[in-house]
C-alpha cells in the first residue's frame, strides 16, 4: 500500500513522518491537519495523498511506526542490562521504558492515544494491531527475554516457593499495573512522560513484597 513513499529518499521520508506523528499526537485525528503536514514536510498535498491515499492511512502508518521504533529501542536498552538481579532487572527495565518515553515523546503520545482512545474511524485497524503486537510480544516472548527466571537465587528461595510461578506473578503484576495506569491515562487522571515516577515507585513496593516474601 505504501510502496511509493518507501521508495522514496530516507531523508525525505523520515521528515514527512516526523512532522506527521507530532501533528497527529498534539491534535488527534480529528483536528490533526493534512496541510499543516505539508507545509512542515515541503511537499503539495496531492503528493502526500499520493503516497498514503488517505488521512486514516497516513494515521495507521505512523501509529505503526512509532510503535515499532519504541519497541526496537526499548529492546535495544533491554538487550545491554548487565544485571544478575531477576528483581534490580525488571526495576531497570520500567526505567528504561519511562526513559524511552522522554526521548520520544511525540511517538509515545501518538501510540498511547491510539491505544487508549481509538479514533472511530480506525478502532478496528488499531484492534488489529493491537492484536498483533500482543501476538508478538506475549507470555513466551516476555518469559525469554524479559522475565529471567534463571536470575532468581534459587537456593535462597523458601521450600514451597518456585522460579517459575515467581517470574509468571511479577509478570503478571507488571501487567496490571500498566492496565491500571492506561486506564488513569484514558480518564485523563496520569500523563506517562510527566508523571512515570508513580508507575516506578508502585512497582518496586509490589517487588518489594515479592522479594521479601519468597527468600528463606
Amino acid at each position: 500500500m505504501y510502496e511509493v513513499f518507501e521508495r522514496q529518499p530516507e531523508e525525505k521520508k523520515k521528515l514527512i513522518i516526523h512532522v506527521t506523528i507530532e501533528e497527529f499526537a498534539q491534535h488527534g485525528y480529528d483536528r490533526a491537519s493534512t496541510d499543516v503536514i505539508v507545509n512542515r514536510a515541503g511537499i503539495s498535498k496531492g503528493l502526500l495523498f499520493h503516497y498514503f491515499k488517505s488521512k486514516k492511512n497516513l494515521y495507521l502508518y505512523v501509529v505503526h511506526y512509532a510503535k515499532e521504533l519504541l519497541a526496537e529501542k526499548t529492546m535495544e536498552a533491554v538487550n545491554e542490562i548487565r544485571c544478575n538481579d531477576f528483581f534490580e532487572r525488571i526495576k531497570q527495565i520500567v526505567l528504561i521504558k519511562q526513559q524511552i518515553f522522554m526521548k520520544y515523546p511525540h511517538e509515545t503520545q501518538l501510540v498511547i492515544d491510539a491505544v487508549a482512545n481509538p479514533p472511530k474511524t480506525v478502532k478496528k485497524e488499531m484492534e488489529q494491531l493491537l492484536a498483533k503486537h500482543y501476538e508478538t510480544y506475549a507470555e513466551d516472548f516476555q518469559l525469554q527475554h524479559i522475565f529471567l527466571k534463571d536470575l532468581l537465587q534459587k537456593e535462597a528461595l523458601r521450600d514451597d516457593v518456585c522460579v517459575e510461578t515467581v517470574a509468571r506473578m511479577t509478570m503478571l503484576i507488571v501487567e496490571q499495573l500498566s492496565n491500571k495506569y492506561m486506564q488513569l491515562y484514558k480518564h485523563k487522571q496520569y500523563d506517562p512522560i510527566r508523571q512515570g515516577d508513580l508507575l516506578v515507585r508502585e512497582l518496586e513496593g509490589y517487588v518489594n513484597i515479592i522479594k521479601y516474601g519468597i527468600y528463606k
